[in-house]
């Protein structure tokens, strides 16, 4: 088994830097060797052969995308009998800053270079925490104001939120406040969102279908998938039913992984980088999501009881019962299905959720920085589960400021009046102006200065009545020209303001919807290099 490697992955610092990885004119052909090692897996789940299922599984994502697509009238690359590679990224609904959105880029425009197909998927199962977008404003100081486009959720999934709760108020407040810049990039993001929001099922979905509108406007035509459908499909089902049979294994492989990845990383707390799976006496924890539709996400427990029958619970609610039927999986799929129907919602957890896609889905995920430490627990649960070497992945992460002017000042300016004022404080007679040298004052100051510094005092209290006295005579100096300390002092409070303003102006996780999107479109396509990135400036 192939130990769990240590690395760190730095977030690029400079405007418009990316960070890709492997460097892009390498990615076509880890597409090619990861679908070499995909076609090679020989495991079964649940007696199912492996390739078998991930055909099926594919299959159905790629009928669901599209089914989604023509829902929302997306536009997409034309259609081919057999996709070929399937180039899979994703993120939550929110609108996320431009260094997310790359990664929907990359996946189009790697997708045309291998002749394949962008899937986006969206993460709508992670809790709705609120929908506050941060920009900068300039008001007399600069400063980050936040406006909620809808109330916090209380807990629920980002797909039980209604998309009728966007606050229409927020749109005219962001137009009030932001920037003129960013009020027009938002504008053209808001009108899209407006216009989906009798549509949509959720507040997800109608921000995701925004984006999607921008992402057309410049020529990206990935399709999307909602996790909330990908979860209710068939293959997922399977999964999940082959979770359950196989729970003990899971679990250990599970626990096993967070454990390495611990010990590896010296991570000390048992939540990092999430909390293990926990047992009950004989019920463990899957890493599973399960509710009812309005209610907030409870973690799914099983049991297994007589006849290799399995109790379901979602925490501590006992659901239901999986009956070891004649069908063995197939029996377990058709009985969540009629969970599902009775009102009782199974989602992935991040890590289940990327083991399924990288297994059954895509021929490559693209993650972000954050993504690819956590993916590190699933490569070692590919290997601890079925002994396989994982499928590669793809790293992704830029930074790009927004277009608006910054203060001039730099930490060099910070670290040269720092010294000013220090000067004043402890060297002042090298500093006062040269018509003051000449007065009497001056001169008996400075001599004496001299005197102390050069006389070394032979014990501790007269060195200490020294410094004092050094330190009232650098006060005297001062004093001569009391204009200089109190201009070093205005220097270093306007350069430490223009400084903590640049850091406001300058953050990198303002949401894409504050930049103008042929602008962002266009440093895409020169960072990843990829057959144009597969972007075109629409009329």
């Amino acid at each position: 088994m192939s130990p769990i490697v240590r690395e760190y992955f730095r977030v690029p610092r400079g405007d418009r830097e990316a960070f890709i990885w492997p460097p892009a004119g390498d990615l076509p052909a880890l597409v090619e060797r990861n679908r070499r090692l995909l076609g090679s897996y020989g495991f079964a789940l649940a007696g199912r052969p492996v390739q078998e299922f991930r055909a099926a599984a594919r299959a159905e994502a790629m009928a669901l995308a599209r089914q989604y697509a023509e829902r929302w009238g997306f536009k997409v690359d034309r259609e081919r009998p057999e996709p070929g590679p399937v180039i899979v990224t994703g993120h939550q609904p929110p609108p996320f800053h431009p260094g997310v959105w790359i990664k929907n880029f990359l996946a189009g425009g790697l997708a045309r270079a291998v002749g394949g197909v962008g899937l986006n998927l969206i993460v709508d199962n992670d809790e709705a925490r609120g929908q506050a977008l941060r920009f900068p404003v300039r008001a007399g100081d600069v400063h980050a104001a936040e406006v909620a486009l809808a109330p916090p959720a209380g807990g629920l999934a980002l797909e039980e939120q209604p998309a009728a709760e966007v606050d229409a108020g927020a749109f005219a407040e962001i137009a009030r406040c932001a920037p003129p810049p960013l009020a027009e990039a938002f504008r053209r993001f808001a009108a899209p969102l407006a216009a989906a929001v009798p549509g949509a099922a959720g507040l997800g979905e109608a921000l995701s279908a925004a984006r999607r509108r921008r992402e057309e406007e410049v020529g990206l035509r990935n399709l999307e998938l909602p996790i909330s459908r990908m979860a209710d499909s068939e293959a997922f089902r399977f999964f999940v039913a082959w979770m359950l049979a196989e729970h003990a294994a899971v679990v250990e492989a599970y626990n096993g992984a967070l454990a390495e990845y611990r010990c590896v990383y010296r991570e000390r707390s048992a939540a990092q980088p999430v909390p293990d799976l926990a047992r009950d006496g004989q019920r463990v924890e899957l890493p599973l999501w399960i509710w009812r539709a309005g209610e907030k996400r409870r973690r799914l427990w099983v049991e297994p009881g007589q006849g290799g029958a399995i109790a379901l619970f979602a925490d501590h609610e006992r659901i239901g019962v999986l009956e070891d039927g004649a069908g063995g999986a197939s029996s377990s799929v058709a009985q969540l299905a009629a969970l599902r129907q009775a009102g009782w919602k199974v989602r992935p957890r991040a890590l289940s959720m990327t083991l399924f896609v990288r297994l059954a889905v895509g021929d490559v995920f693209i993650h972000g920085l954050g993504g690819a430490l956590y993916d590190k627990i699933t490569d070692a649960l590919f290997e601890r589960l079925w002994g396989v070497r994982p499928p590669e992945l793809i790293l992704a992460s830029c930074t790009v400021r927004l277009p608006l002017e910054a203060y001039p000042a730099t930490p060099r300016d910070l670290e040269r009046a720092i010294r000013g004022v220090r000067d004043w404080q402890f060297n002042p007679d090298r500093l006062v102006p040269q018509a003051a040298r000449v007065r009497p004052e001056f001169q008996a100051l400075a001599a004496e200065k001299r005197r102390l510094v050069e006389n070394r005092a032979a014990t501790r209290p007269e060195r200490h009545r020294a410094f004092l006295r050094i330190h009232d005579v650098n006060a005297a100096l001062a004093a001569l020209d009391p204009a200089g300390p109190a201009a070093a002092r205005a220097d270093l409070e306007r350069i430490g303001r223009q400084l903590r303003y640049n850091a406001v102006l300058r953050d990198r996780e303002y949401p894409f919807c504050f930049y103008p999107a042929e602008d962002l479109a266009a440093f895409y396509r020169e960072a990843t290099g990829i057959a144009d990135c597969g972007l075109r400036i629409a009329d």
